[in-house]
């Protein structure tokens, strides 16, 4: 079956593991690794982004396997819309989309709180720190 892209929507799932321990790729989607969280921290046993521990300013965050699913069957309930920066300098240039050269895309992660809890702590994904 062709699904036209147009209907589709990307549902970011954060898997118990790490790069090392993937054995093989999944049959449908990407898997993405290499990301730093800054501003809070993913905790594993409640499956969501949690505040961050005292003294942490970035961690590394798990895989994250990205699966197309029709667009109709996303639920965003319970989700913060996480942005996704090259670096963890957060202006830039103004693009056409009135978003920073330096923003890549926003990854739905499980949250107990709403975004605007995150936004004002800073929480965002880095493609790289600054060290």
């Amino acid at each position: 079956m062709k699904t036209p892209i147009d209907t589709l929507a990307f549902r970011t799932n954060v898997m118990p593991l790490t790069v090392e321990e993937i054995q093989e790729k999944p049959e449908i989607g990407v898997n993405i690794h290499g990301m730093f969280m800054q501003g809070a921290k993913w905790d594993y046993k409640k499956k969501c982004v949690e505040d961050s521990d005292p003294k942490v300013a970035i961690i590394q965050f798990p895989v994250i396997w990205v699966e197309p699913i029709e667009d109709k069957d996303y639920n965003l309930d319970k989700k913060y819309q996480c942005p996704l920066y090259k670096t963890s300098v957060r202006a830039g240039e103004l693009s056409t989309t009135g978003h920073s050269t330096n923003f890549v895309l926003f990854i739905d992660l499980p949250s107990e709180q709403g975004g605007d809890y995150w936004v004002r702590r800073g929480a965002a994904l880095l493609c790289m720190t600054d060290e």
